[in-house]
């Protein structure tokens, strides 16, 4: 009898020993997997700068105009305003509370480019009527044009005119996760490539109002053997409830067709996420 209430002892020390360690481990992997706070709406200024300079009949002129982050999150302020250093080449030894000073330096730079160029066609005597008309420009706009809890995306655009028949353009978006400013520049597996191009491909078919892939290949610079569109040098970005697409000018056609893009609603896009940016979609209320 002493052995088997020994026995049964036992068993039980054992089993709550278990469950113990059982509620131990589960708290520790719920600690491990905090839900992600909304972060607060990221505050912006819009501030424009310019300048220009008359060489000869030519105006030079730059324009810039930046969202510029003032108040937040302080690992996505820095993150930003350091992108935003990048994009417009400003002296990094300028303080990233000085935005003035950024769009300013920016003109400098721009100016530093547009005036030899202006110069060098003078002394040449070879402007034509047009390009004395139009001028040499450079412009740059940054804006935020997307916000949740948890993401937020910037767009670059710019524009720059240097004589010729027309001038060039360019869009680049970059989206930011609020928590800690990190660029979101890997939201798809890596193995599903193949499925988004398709995807892409039979987007751009209505972008370009054709019914099949051998019709959109007339209007594009892809190779004879070619099944669907590349992926775009850039990279994608969030947009309301899309992931965009951004093709630049002369990447994938003739200038006619400008900057095609294509957006892709997210909920399609599920199985083909990376684990990492399925789940912050996830922790967002608004699925």
């Amino acid at each position: 009898m002493k052995k088997i209430i020994f026995t049964v002892l036992s068993v039980l020390i054992i089993s709550v020993f278990v469950a113990c360690q059982k509620k131990e481990l589960q708290g520790q992997a719920q600690q491990k997997m905090p839900k992600l706070k909304k972060e607060a709406v990221l505050v912006t200024e819009t501030l424009t700068d310019s300048a220009s300079k008359k060489v000869g009949p030519i105006e030079c002129t730059s324009v810039i105009t930046v969202d510029y982050p003032t108040k937040g999150n302080k690992y996505l302020l820095n993150s930003i305003r350091e992108w935003i250093i990048d994009w417009t080449y400003a002296n990094d030894s300028i303080a990233l509370d000085d935005p003035a000073a950024i769009l300013k330096d920016y003109n400098k730079n721009s100016m530093k480019e547009l005036i030899p160029m202006a110069e060098e066609v003078i002394s040449e005597r070879d402007t034509n009527e047009d390009e004395r008309q139009m001028g040499y420009a450079q412009e740059m706009t940054i804006k935020k044009i997307y916000e949740n809890d948890f993401l937020v995306t910037f767009m670059v655009t710019t524009y720059g005119y240097w004589g010729g028949a027309h001038g060039g353009a360019s869009a680049w978006g970059t989206t930011f996760r609020k928590s800690d400013g990190k660029v979101l520049d890997h939201i798809f597996r890596n193995d599903k490539q193949t499925e988004i191009q398709e995807m892409i491909t039979k987007d751009l078919q209505k972008y370009f109002e054709v019914n099949s892939w051998e019709e959109l290949k007339e209007h594009l610079f892809v190779d004879e053997y070619a099944t669907s569109v590349p992926m775009p040098q850039g990279d994608p970005y969030i947009e309301n409830d899309s992931v965009v697409f951004c093709y630049q000018q002369y990447e994938i056609g003739a200038y006619a067709i400008g900057m095609p893009a294509s957006k892709l609603a997210i909920k399609d896009l599920k199985k083909m996420l990376a684990p990492s940016f399925l789940k912050l979609l996830n922790s967002h209320s608004t699925k």
